[in-house]
């Protein structure tokens, strides 16, 4: 920073007084941009060693490079190479490539495929996923598959549809087992309509999704 006289030092307070004010234009940074009369002097001033002689606020940002969590997951299961005898370096215990005899995720083996050199697993694919943010790192369904769930509803659907059809049963029975014939006809013929449109429903939607 250059010398300056006092006249120097009382015409400098005098402009920045005048930007505040709104009287003169603001200053411009090296990119040309704006800086706030108001922002203290000790925050535009840069560092000696940036070798900058004019007023910036360039070293006040985030210069560390900003991470993405990655939007790939793992691929569940995936094999890339099936071997047909033990290779140096593989698990003792399955004859994998890709982890070791205290990672290995099979059941203990009487005599590990090492000594054997029969069913040896397969190599699985490994990953480098992308993970930096907090959340990211401990969410427990990062990768979850919804379409998995519908599988788990159409079970309890139909479960509880088989319930409720011997559940109308039972009352049949008991209604002609009372006397009550026409009763019984009567539920029997809504049971049997019921079961008509839950077979046409299901039609309609297996067909809805062969056309998707």
């Amino acid at each position: 920073m250059s010398f300056k006289t006092s006249d120097e030092l009382r015409q400098q307070k005098a402009l920045e007084e005048a930007r505040k004010a709104g009287l003169a234009p603001a200053e411009l940074d090296e990119e040309g941009k704006e800086i706030n009369p108001h922002i203290p002097q000790y925050m535009t001033n840069a560092p000696w060693y940036l070798n900058s002689d004019k007023p910036t606020l360039k070293h006040q940002r985030n210069w560390k490079q900003q991470l993405e969590d990655s939007t790939q997951w793992y691929d569940r299961g995936a094999k890339v190479f099936q071997a047909t005898k033990y290779r140096k370096g593989a698990c003792e215990n399955c004859g994998s490539m890709t982890h070791k005899s205290a990672d290995c995720l099979e059941r203990p083996r009487a005599k590990g495929a090492k000594w054997t050199n029969k069913h040896i697993a397969a190599d699985d694919k490994i990953q480098n996923i992308n993970l930096v943010a907090y959340d990211s790192k401990r969410d427990r369904y990062n990768g979850y598959d919804v379409s998995e769930y519908a599988r788990v509803v159409d079970k309890y659907e139909q479960v509880e549809a088989l319930r409720q059809e011997l559940k109308t049963k039972e009352q049949v029975e008991e209604l002609y087992r009372q006397g009550k014939a026409a009763e019984a006809a009567a539920a029997a013929a809504a049971v049997a309509a019921a079961a008509g449109e839950d077979g046409a429903a299901a039609a309609a939607d297996d067909a809805k999704i062969a056309d998707d």
